[in-house]
Protein backbone atom coordinates (compact mmCIF):
# COMPACT_ATOMS: atom_id res chain seq x y z
CA UNK A 1 0.00 0.00 0.00
CA UNK A 2 2.96 2.36 0.65
CA UNK A 3 4.26 2.18 -2.62
CA UNK A 4 0.98 2.58 -4.25
CA UNK A 5 0.96 5.79 -2.41
CA UNK A 6 4.36 6.87 -3.34
CA UNK A 7 3.85 6.31 -6.51
CA UNK A 8 1.38 8.89 -6.57
CA UNK A 9 3.28 11.45 -4.93
CA UNK A 10 4.85 14.09 -7.12
CA UNK A 11 8.16 15.64 -6.15
CA UNK A 12 7.89 19.45 -6.25
CA UNK A 13 10.86 21.22 -7.44
CA UNK A 14 10.40 24.77 -7.09
CA UNK A 15 12.10 24.97 -3.66
CA UNK A 16 15.33 23.41 -5.70
CA UNK A 17 15.61 26.58 -8.30
CA UNK A 18 14.78 29.36 -6.08
CA UNK A 19 14.43 30.30 -2.45
CA UNK A 20 10.25 29.71 -1.83
CA UNK A 21 8.37 28.77 1.00
CA UNK A 22 8.73 30.08 4.58
CA UNK A 23 12.32 31.38 6.02
CA UNK A 24 14.42 29.37 7.93
CA UNK A 25 14.84 29.74 11.32
CA UNK A 26 16.55 32.98 11.87
CA UNK A 27 16.57 34.32 8.24
CA UNK A 28 14.48 37.03 7.08
CA UNK A 29 14.14 35.62 3.57
CA UNK A 30 13.66 31.98 2.35
CA UNK A 31 17.35 30.17 1.36
CA UNK A 32 17.99 28.37 -2.03
CA UNK A 33 19.41 24.63 -1.29
CA UNK A 34 22.60 23.91 -2.31
CA UNK A 35 23.24 21.65 -5.33
CA UNK A 36 24.60 18.91 -3.61
CA UNK A 37 22.07 19.22 -1.67
CA UNK A 38 19.03 19.36 -4.53
CA UNK A 39 20.91 16.11 -6.38
CA UNK A 40 20.70 14.42 -2.34
CA UNK A 41 17.57 14.99 -2.70
CA UNK A 42 16.19 13.86 -5.49
CA UNK A 43 18.07 10.76 -5.98
CA UNK A 44 16.52 9.90 -2.23
CA UNK A 45 13.29 10.60 -3.79
CA UNK A 46 13.92 8.34 -6.82
CA UNK A 47 15.04 5.67 -4.55
CA UNK A 48 12.09 5.62 -2.19
CA UNK A 49 9.35 4.73 -4.90
CA UNK A 50 8.59 8.73 -6.06
CA UNK A 51 9.17 8.41 -9.71
CA UNK A 52 7.36 11.84 -10.71
CA UNK A 53 9.12 15.23 -10.59
CA UNK A 54 7.18 18.69 -11.52
CA UNK A 55 9.28 21.35 -12.33
CA UNK A 56 9.52 24.38 -14.39
CA UNK A 57 11.55 26.96 -17.05
CA UNK A 58 10.03 29.47 -14.20
CA UNK A 59 11.73 27.97 -11.43
CA UNK A 60 14.74 29.06 -11.59
CA UNK A 61 17.65 26.91 -11.84
CA UNK A 62 15.23 23.57 -11.14
CA UNK A 63 15.28 21.96 -14.15
CA UNK A 64 18.68 21.95 -14.56
CA UNK A 65 19.14 20.67 -11.29
CA UNK A 66 16.48 17.82 -12.20
CA UNK A 67 18.18 16.86 -15.59
CA UNK A 68 21.76 16.84 -13.76
CA UNK A 69 20.55 14.02 -11.05
CA UNK A 70 18.05 12.00 -13.06
CA UNK A 71 18.75 11.71 -16.14
CA UNK A 72 16.45 9.57 -17.60
CA UNK A 73 15.36 8.15 -14.62
CA UNK A 74 11.76 9.19 -13.51
CA UNK A 75 8.80 10.91 -15.16
CA UNK A 76 9.17 14.82 -15.00
CA UNK A 77 6.34 17.10 -15.31
CA UNK A 78 7.21 21.06 -16.11
CA UNK A 79 5.30 24.02 -17.88
CA UNK A 80 5.82 26.60 -20.79
CA UNK A 81 7.02 29.83 -19.55
CA UNK A 82 4.31 32.19 -18.86
CA UNK A 83 5.20 34.50 -21.72
CA UNK A 84 4.68 32.06 -24.34
CA UNK A 85 2.19 32.81 -26.90
CA UNK A 86 2.91 31.63 -30.29
CA UNK A 87 3.82 28.48 -31.56
CA UNK A 88 7.52 29.19 -32.32
CA UNK A 89 8.21 29.88 -28.89
CA UNK A 90 6.38 27.20 -26.82
CA UNK A 91 8.27 24.65 -29.36
CA UNK A 92 11.49 26.75 -28.34
CA UNK A 93 10.93 26.52 -24.80
CA UNK A 94 10.15 22.31 -25.48
CA UNK A 95 13.19 21.96 -27.04
CA UNK A 96 15.38 24.35 -23.88
CA UNK A 97 13.59 21.82 -21.45
CA UNK A 98 14.06 19.32 -23.09
CA UNK A 99 17.75 19.94 -23.05
CA UNK A 100 18.33 20.75 -19.26
CA UNK A 101 16.10 17.69 -18.19
CA UNK A 102 18.95 15.52 -20.23
CA UNK A 103 15.50 13.61 -21.37
CA UNK A 104 14.41 13.86 -25.18
CA UNK A 105 10.28 12.95 -24.12
CA UNK A 106 8.31 15.02 -21.49
CA UNK A 107 6.05 13.21 -19.49
CA UNK A 108 3.55 16.21 -19.15
CA UNK A 109 3.78 19.89 -19.88
CA UNK A 110 1.41 22.14 -18.13
CA UNK A 111 0.28 25.59 -19.06
CA UNK A 112 0.86 27.66 -15.79
CA UNK A 113 -1.60 30.12 -14.54
CA UNK A 114 -4.26 28.73 -17.09
CA UNK A 115 -7.48 30.48 -17.22
CA UNK A 116 -10.99 30.18 -18.64
CA UNK A 117 -10.32 33.43 -21.14
CA UNK A 118 -7.22 31.82 -22.14
CA UNK A 119 -8.77 28.45 -23.13
CA UNK A 120 -10.91 31.08 -25.96
CA UNK A 121 -7.58 32.38 -27.11
CA UNK A 122 -6.61 31.52 -30.91
CA UNK A 123 -2.96 31.94 -30.04
CA UNK A 124 -3.44 29.32 -26.97
CA UNK A 125 -5.44 27.32 -28.90
CA UNK A 126 -2.75 26.97 -32.31
CA UNK A 127 0.19 26.96 -28.98
CA UNK A 128 -1.72 23.65 -27.62
CA UNK A 129 -2.93 21.99 -31.20
CA UNK A 130 1.25 22.12 -31.80
CA UNK A 131 2.38 20.41 -28.66
CA UNK A 132 -0.48 18.03 -28.98
CA UNK A 133 1.39 16.69 -32.31
CA UNK A 134 4.67 17.59 -30.53
CA UNK A 135 6.61 13.35 -30.23
CA UNK A 136 8.60 15.25 -27.50
CA UNK A 137 5.40 15.99 -25.89
CA UNK A 138 3.11 12.60 -23.98
CA UNK A 139 0.74 14.27 -22.41
CA UNK A 140 -1.06 17.89 -21.72
CA UNK A 141 -2.04 19.41 -18.26
CA UNK A 142 -2.65 23.04 -16.75
CA UNK A 143 -2.17 24.40 -13.61
CA UNK A 144 -5.08 26.33 -12.18
CA UNK A 145 -5.81 28.70 -9.31
CA UNK A 146 -9.41 29.05 -7.77
CA UNK A 147 -12.88 27.01 -8.53
CA UNK A 148 -13.59 28.47 -11.88
CA UNK A 149 -10.71 28.43 -13.89
CA UNK A 150 -10.14 24.87 -12.36
CA UNK A 151 -13.61 23.25 -13.50
CA UNK A 152 -13.36 25.04 -16.91
CA UNK A 153 -10.08 23.23 -17.49
CA UNK A 154 -11.31 20.36 -16.59
CA UNK A 155 -14.48 20.60 -18.78
CA UNK A 156 -12.48 21.69 -21.67
CA UNK A 157 -11.21 18.51 -23.12
CA UNK A 158 -7.43 19.59 -23.56
CA UNK A 159 -6.33 18.54 -20.73
CA UNK A 160 -4.94 14.77 -19.02
CA UNK A 161 -3.56 16.78 -15.84
CA UNK A 162 -5.15 19.33 -13.91
CA UNK A 163 -3.18 20.84 -10.89
CA UNK A 164 -4.79 23.02 -8.12
CA UNK A 165 -4.38 24.44 -4.29
CA UNK A 166 -5.46 22.00 -2.00
CA UNK A 167 -4.40 21.77 1.28
CA UNK A 168 -6.86 21.17 5.11
CA UNK A 169 -7.51 25.25 5.00
CA UNK A 170 -8.31 25.13 1.64
CA UNK A 171 -10.05 22.21 0.18
CA UNK A 172 -12.90 24.25 -1.78
CA UNK A 173 -11.65 24.21 -4.88
CA UNK A 174 -11.26 20.06 -5.10
CA UNK A 175 -14.83 20.17 -4.03
CA UNK A 176 -15.74 21.72 -7.36
CA UNK A 177 -14.00 19.72 -9.58
CA UNK A 178 -14.11 16.22 -8.47
CA UNK A 179 -17.68 15.07 -10.60
CA UNK A 180 -16.40 17.01 -13.43
CA UNK A 181 -12.74 15.19 -13.15
CA UNK A 182 -13.98 11.96 -12.80
CA UNK A 183 -16.74 12.22 -15.80
CA UNK A 184 -14.24 13.54 -18.14
CA UNK A 185 -11.26 11.11 -16.98
CA UNK A 186 -9.40 14.34 -16.29
CA UNK A 187 -6.39 13.02 -13.03
CA UNK A 188 -6.82 15.84 -10.24
CA UNK A 189 -3.01 16.82 -8.82
CA UNK A 190 -2.41 18.98 -5.97
CA UNK A 191 -0.05 21.41 -4.61
CA UNK A 192 0.85 23.18 -1.24
CA UNK A 193 -0.66 20.51 0.99
CA UNK A 194 1.34 22.04 3.26
CA UNK A 195 0.21 25.96 2.68
CA UNK A 196 4.34 26.55 2.25
CA UNK A 197 5.21 25.21 5.71
CA UNK A 198 2.56 27.05 7.69
CA UNK A 199 0.63 23.62 8.82
CA UNK A 200 4.02 22.40 10.03
CA UNK A 201 5.71 25.07 11.75
CA UNK A 202 5.54 25.03 15.51
CA UNK A 203 5.09 29.21 15.75
CA UNK A 204 2.96 30.96 13.62
CA UNK A 205 4.22 34.11 12.31
CA UNK A 206 2.60 37.28 13.46
CA UNK A 207 1.65 38.19 9.96
CA UNK A 208 -0.45 35.10 9.66
CA UNK A 209 -1.93 35.50 12.55
CA UNK A 210 -5.88 34.84 11.33
CA UNK A 211 -5.04 31.27 10.48
CA UNK A 212 -3.32 30.16 14.10
CA UNK A 213 -6.78 29.07 15.36
CA UNK A 214 -7.45 26.66 12.75
CA UNK A 215 -3.17 25.84 12.49
CA UNK A 216 -3.91 25.07 15.97
CA UNK A 217 -6.53 22.84 15.71
CA UNK A 218 -5.18 20.73 12.67
CA UNK A 219 -1.78 20.11 14.75
CA UNK A 220 -3.59 19.17 18.15
CA UNK A 221 -5.69 16.50 15.68
CA UNK A 222 -2.23 15.70 14.45
CA UNK A 223 -0.63 15.00 17.77
CA UNK A 224 -4.22 13.32 19.01
CA UNK A 225 -4.04 10.63 16.04
CA UNK A 226 0.15 9.96 17.09
CA UNK A 227 0.88 11.94 13.96
CA UNK A 228 2.94 14.57 12.82
CA UNK A 229 1.43 17.12 11.35
CA UNK A 230 3.23 17.03 7.88
CA UNK A 231 2.37 13.42 7.69
CA UNK A 232 -1.28 13.99 8.06
CA UNK A 233 -1.14 17.12 6.08
CA UNK A 234 0.47 15.04 3.47
CA UNK A 235 -2.40 11.56 4.33
CA UNK A 236 -5.10 13.94 4.64
CA UNK A 237 -4.85 14.41 0.43
CA UNK A 238 -3.54 10.49 -0.09
CA UNK A 239 -7.07 9.75 0.99
CA UNK A 240 -8.84 12.27 -0.24
CA UNK A 241 -11.38 10.28 -2.98
CA UNK A 242 -11.02 13.40 -5.86
CA UNK A 243 -7.18 13.14 -5.68
CA UNK A 244 -4.98 11.43 -8.05
CA UNK A 245 -1.43 12.96 -7.53
CA UNK A 246 -0.47 14.81 -4.65
CA UNK A 247 2.66 17.50 -5.01
CA UNK A 248 5.18 18.17 -2.69
CA UNK A 249 8.28 20.16 -2.03
CA UNK A 250 11.44 17.44 -0.41
CA UNK A 251 14.13 19.61 -0.91
CA UNK A 252 15.38 18.44 2.72
CA UNK A 253 15.94 14.98 3.90
CA UNK A 254 13.06 15.46 7.06
CA UNK A 255 10.46 16.19 4.41
CA UNK A 256 11.32 13.00 2.52
CA UNK A 257 11.20 11.07 5.82
CA UNK A 258 7.79 12.80 6.40
CA UNK A 259 6.25 11.53 3.15
CA UNK A 260 7.21 8.24 3.65
CA UNK A 261 6.24 7.80 6.93
CA UNK A 262 2.47 9.14 5.82
CA UNK A 263 2.81 6.20 2.95
CA UNK A 264 3.35 4.17 5.76
CA UNK A 265 0.84 5.21 8.09
CA UNK A 266 -3.11 3.27 7.88
CA UNK A 267 -5.89 4.84 6.25
CA UNK A 268 -7.73 7.89 7.98
CA UNK A 269 -10.92 7.01 8.90
CA UNK A 270 -14.28 8.47 7.98
CA UNK A 271 -14.84 10.21 11.37
CA UNK A 272 -10.97 11.46 11.14
CA UNK A 273 -11.46 12.90 7.45
CA UNK A 274 -14.85 14.73 8.72
CA UNK A 275 -12.42 16.42 11.87
CA UNK A 276 -10.27 17.69 8.77
CA UNK A 277 -13.38 18.37 6.59
CA UNK A 278 -14.43 20.51 9.24
CA UNK A 279 -10.92 22.80 8.99
CA UNK A 280 -12.13 24.18 5.58
CA UNK A 281 -12.28 28.08 5.33
CA UNK A 282 -13.96 28.22 2.45
CA UNK A 283 -12.90 31.07 0.16
CA UNK A 284 -10.70 32.71 2.91
CA UNK A 285 -8.09 34.74 1.10
CA UNK A 286 -5.70 34.22 3.95
CA UNK A 287 -5.38 30.62 2.57
CA UNK A 288 -4.03 31.97 -0.77
CA UNK A 289 -0.26 32.17 -0.64
CA UNK A 290 -0.72 35.08 -3.69
CA UNK A 291 -2.75 37.06 -1.03
CA UNK A 292 0.18 37.19 1.08
CA UNK A 293 2.38 40.41 1.69
CA UNK A 294 5.86 40.45 1.45
CA UNK A 295 7.89 40.67 4.98
CA UNK A 296 9.48 43.92 5.63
Amino acid sequence: MAEVLCSRLVFGTVALGLPYGLPPVGASAPVLVDAATAQAALRSAWAAGITTFDTAPAYGVAEERVGAALGADGEVWTKLPPQVRDVEAALASIAQSCARLQRPRLALVQWHNWTRALGEDASFRAVWSALADDPRVAGLGASTYGPDDALAAVESGIFRVVQVEWNVLNQRVVTAITAAARAQGVRVAVRSVYLQGLLVTPVVPPRYAGLAPSIARFQHLAQSWSLSPAALALRAALDHPGIDYVLVGLDRPVQLEAALAACARPVLTDAQRDELIALDRGDDPLTDPRTWAKPA
